[in-house]
C-alpha cells in the first residue's frame, strides 16, 4: 500500500505543480483515496483535490529521488532509458535522506534529470556539501587539458541547447578543454568551439573520461 500511496502522490504533484492542471477525486481508485485523505496527504473539496503541504512535501520529495536515480544510472552506470526509468520507480522508495545527498553531491548536484525535466534541489545543493568526491562538473571549473564525456547541459532556452549540440556538444561525447581565457575553448572530436563563461558553467561534464 505504501508504494501505491507513494505513487499517486508523486503522479499527483507532477500533474499540479508541473502539468497545472486540477486533478478530479475520479481519476484516483477510491480506496487509495481514502488512504491518502486518512494520512492526511490530500484535501477534497466536492470532485477536486488538492495536496496537504505534508502532501507537497512528501511528493516533491519523491520527485527529487526518482529523477537523481534517473541521473545517476544514466550518467555513471549508462544505462537504457527503459531500464533506468523502471529501476528508478522502484528505488525511489527506498533511498535514504544520507543516500539521497550522497548521490546528489556525486553528481554536482544536477539540475535536470535526462529527460529534461527540472530536479527539486535538497538541502546539499542549498548548502552546497561536498563530503563526497563529485565526478560531475560544470564545464567552467574544468582547466586547460582536463577532459570528461558531456552529461548534459542546463538551459531553459530549447534553441540554446539546438545549436550547442548542432556544434556537437551531445551528452556522451568525449570534451576537452583547451583554453579558458579570453574564452573557453572545448575540442570535441575533431572540432574546437569557443563559448562564453555563462554558457560553460550551464554545461555539465562527468570528469575523468572513462
Amino acid at each position: 500500500m505504501r508504494k501505491k500511496v507513494e505513487d499517486v502522490i508523486r503522479d499527483l504533484w507532477i500533474a499540479i505543480n508541473e502539468n497545472k492542471r486540477e486533478v478530479r477525486t475520479s481519476e484516483v481508485d477510491t480506496s487509495i483515496l481514502k488512504e491518502l485523505e486518512k494520512q492526511g496527504f490530500i484535501e477534497v473539496h466536492g470532485d477536486k483535490l488538492k495536496l496537504t503541504d505534508k502532501g507537497e512535501e512528501l511528493g516533491r520529495k519523491i520527485i527529487r529521488l526518482h529523477r537523481l536515480t534517473e541521473r545517476l544510472l544514466f550518467d555513471i552506470l549508462g544505462m537504457e532509458e527503459e531500464i533506468y526509468e523502471k529501476a528508478a520507480c522502484s528505488l525511489e522508495h527506498v533511498v535514504t535522506e544520507e543516500l539521497e545527498e550522497a548521490i546528489c553531491t556525486l553528481l554536482g548536484h544536477p539540475k535536470i534529470c535526462p529527460h529534461g525535466k527540472p530536479i527539486p534541489p535538497g538541502r546539499c545543493c542549498v548548502n552546497h556539501e561536498k563530503l563526497v568526491k563529485r565526478i560531475v562538473y560544470p564545464l567552467n571549473e574544468l582547466y586547460p587539458g582536463d577532459e570528461g564525456k558531456l552529461s548534459y547541459i542546463y538551459s531553459r532556452s530549447p534553441e540554446l541547447i539546438n545549436r550547442l549540440m548542432s556544434l556537437g556538444l551531445i551528452p556522451g561525447r568525449r570534451i576537452k578543454v583547451l583554453k579558458k581565457f579570453p574564452s573557453y575553448i572545448v575540442q570535441v572530436g575533431n572540432t574546437q568551439i569557443a563559448l562564453d563563461e555563462e554558457i560553460a558553467k550551464n554545461i555539465y561534464v562527468i570528469k575523468p573520461y572513462k
